[in-house]
């Protein structure tokens, strides 16, 4: 058998990826057990101080590289995906995990539209076909037509946008980091936007509207000692969970790898109606569909473009 160091690339980043967002479909239905305790500044606070700790005494005990390669990569690519997991973690109080994954994982539709506007690609049919299908996808999902709908509910994908940039940044500009870096400079971040917007929160005294601004609108409070054990246990999770998808990111070709992202939205549906008992709209499953089907298409077609890029090579250097 195959040590895991000799399998093909491809195969061991999806693996990784796969593992890695399948466990975070599990981590995320578990805020809505401490949201009614405390707010989204401390939560990603929190959570970063257990997964910090971590992360210093693996690394010290393993003697495993902290420090980055480059600097300014590293910080850009912490900076979108620190902003993606906020956005994103602000509808979780209310919203069903899948429904807001489905906005998260619009990604591969705005990897695409950046890679046109900033790297000159020229789509063919198969890609506007996948961003007609996914903005059809969110279409469903959200319902802009309906009086139900409220700007809130963009945040996910706003989450996807900057989800997208993130995982450009990681595979073109971070590809020589260290995994343990990478996921370092994110908890670090992201804790510490954390306990900014908490600060923000309490020194102006923003008060929240409604019942789905609660979570966002809370500022530092004393939370539980069962709040503070979920939070431990999302760390631990999470820590595990984003070193395998940074470290997929690193070892293969993001279009490889990107559509296996949607095991997330199988693992979250799961999740959600094992623990919550959530059931998904006709239309709400038909969105995630679209959206799946989209991302599927997008990133078969950068996988057979960077096929034929290498086999070019090939026909050259011959």
């Amino acid at each position: 058998m195959l040590k895991p160091s000799l399998w093909p690339e491809n195969v061991r980043a999806s693996l990784l990826l796969i593992t890695g967002i399948s466990v975070l479909g599990l981590s995320d239905n578990l805020v809505k057990f401490v949201s009614h305790d405390i707010g989204l500044g401390q939560y990603h606070f929190i959570r970063s101080v257990f997964s910090v700790l971590v992360f210093l005494l693996i690394c010290i005990f393993h003697r495993l590289p902290l420090r980055p390669v480059r600097w300014g990569p590293v910080l850009l690519r912490t900076f979108f995906i620190s902003v993606s997991m906020t956005l994103f973690f602000a509808v979780l109080s209310f919203l069903p995990v899948a429904i807001a994954g489905a906005g998260l994982f619009s990604s591969p539709i705005f990897v695409l539209l950046f890679s046109v506007f900033w790297f000159g690609l020229r789509p063919g049919w198969r890609r506007l076909l996948a961003v007609c299908m996914g903005t059809a996808g969110m279409w469903f999902i959200l319902r802009p037509d309906t009086q139900s709908f409220e700007t809130i509910l963009l945040f996910p994908v706003l989450a996807g946008a900057f989800y997208a940039l993130a995982s450009i940044t990681t595979r073109r500009y971070c590809a020589s980091e260290s995994p343990y870096a990478l996921t370092f400079a994110y908890f670090f971040m992201v804790g510490l936007i954390g306990c900014v917007w908490a600060l923000f929160v309490d020194i102006f005294s923003l008060t929240s509207l409604n019942a789905q601004t609660d979570f966002i609108l809370r500022g530092f409070s004393w939370p539980s000692a069962i709040s503070l054990g979920w939070m431990a246990v999302m760390s631990g999770i999470s820590v595990l969970a984003i070193w395998m998808l940074t470290r997929a990111y690193q070892i293969a070709e993001t279009s490889y790898v990107v559509v296996f992202e949607y095991c997330y939205l199988i693992s979250a549906g799961f999740f959600g109606w094992l623990i919550w008992d959530h059931h998904l709209s006709a239309e709400a499953f038909l969105g995630i569909i679209l959206i799946i089907i989209a991302g599927v298409i997008v990133g078969f077609a950068a996988a057979r473009d960077t096929d034929q890029k290498i086999e070019s090579q090939k026909g050259s250097d011959a």
